[in-house]
């Protein structure tokens, strides 16, 4: 395995950093001390409480309010951590000195004037450093990501331009299928109508970076209520939709790639139950699919349950919710179960 892989897994870059950093301290502040020892503890305390500091910054206050926007909260939660982590490392220097108070002549960080030079000062500026270097990496990741969804969606829209007929031609020729249909005949007409519903949404609505959850779901429940009307007394179909859930974006045509899989690959039993399950509700601060079908051991066997564009939803997943989603997806032999939580807030 390559070195560099082992090192970025493991988090092992963080602990060469910080052993480098107390070894440079150590070789600065080793005759500032009464004994090697009281330089080793003091140390070891600057060291751990500096990094305390630095990883509180870059995965809490930066992520929370700088990434937020709320550059009044950043900076005054920014300004009382540096106080806080200065009077602990004093406090604490303190008790580390206290057995070699007889051999101190001047005690450290004794007045306000030493303790600003000494503890808060360097502590601003070193914490502020690493913290605008882990934002610049940030920005370049951001950047990356950014490129990537470019890419993506641009590959996307030419294998659209690729593909797509006259939208007006074809509602035209729905429209005419639709009334050549006996009028006792509703079930064909309900059909019918949904398809066009799915059209109208592939076509129209879903042409934006985000759109509604309440029109997601609607996209999503018209879906199903064809694949049941296809299904009929073969599978047992259920879809639950949140009433309460209502009100946030989200990108178009994220989840019904797994509903899609859920009535593709179901079960096809005579004398076993076939069923497929679908539920889109809201939890706290999540947006929650689950998606349950039943299927066939062959099926299995032969690898035929890969799904259609799943692939490319997990890409879109990765780009577009990096770090605020998580994907489940559970297999047995006689049914396949995926939850998918998306952090909406």
């Amino acid at each position: 395995m390559n070195i560099y892989r082992v090192i970025t897994r493991y988090k092992l870059h963080h602990v060469l950093f910080w052993l480098a950093f107390f070894a440079v301290w150590l070789l600065l502040r080793i005759d500032a001390y009464p004994s090697v020892a009281a330089t080793i503890r003091a140390g070891i305390l600057k060291v751990v409480t500096l990094a305390g500091a630095v990883y509180f910054t870059n995965y809490v206050l930066i992520p929370r309010l700088l990434y937020r926007q709320r550059y009044a909260g950043f900076f005054l939660s920014f300004t009382a951590l540096i106080i806080f982590t200065g009077w602990l490392v004093i406090q604490a220097l303190n008790l580390v000195l206290r057995p070699y108070a007889a051999s101190i002549s001047q005690w450290p960080n004794s007045n306000l004037n030493s303790q600003l030079y000494d503890v808060y000062i360097p502590l601003f500026f070193m914490v502020g450093a690493i913290a605008g270097i882990q934002f610049y990496i940030d920005q370049l990741k951001t950047q990356h990501r950014l490129q990537s969804a470019l890419r993506a969606s641009a590959e996307q829209e030419l294998q659209y331009l690729k593909a797509q007929i006259n939208p007006h031609a074809l509602f035209n020729s729905l429209n005419a299928v639709y009334f050549l249909i006996d009028k006792e005949n509703k079930a064909a007409r309900e059909m019918l109508m949904q398809f066009a519903n799915l059209l109208r949404y592939q076509l129209y609505d879903s042409n934006t970076d985000t759109i509604s959850i309440e029109k997601e779901a609607q996209y999503v429940a018209n879906y199903v209520a064809i694949q049941q009307m296809r299904h009929n007394e073969n599978c047992e179909v259920s879809f639950y939709c949140d009433p309460g859930m209502r009100q946030f974006q989200i990108a178009p045509l994220l989840l019904i790639p797994f509903v899609e899989n859920a009535f593709k690959h179901v079960s096809a039993h005579v004398n076993a139950p076939n069923r497929v399950n679908i539920s889109l509700r809201r939890q706290g601060s999540f947006l929650q699919l689950e998606t349950y079908n039943t299927c066939e051991q062959m099926q299995r066997e032969n690898g035929k349950h890969k799904g259609i564009g799943l692939a490319n939803v997990k890409r879109r997943l990765e780009l577009l919710y990096p770090e605020r989603h998580h994907l489940q997806i559970d297999k047995t032999a006689q049914a396949f179960h995926v939850t998918l939580d998306i952090r909406i807030a």
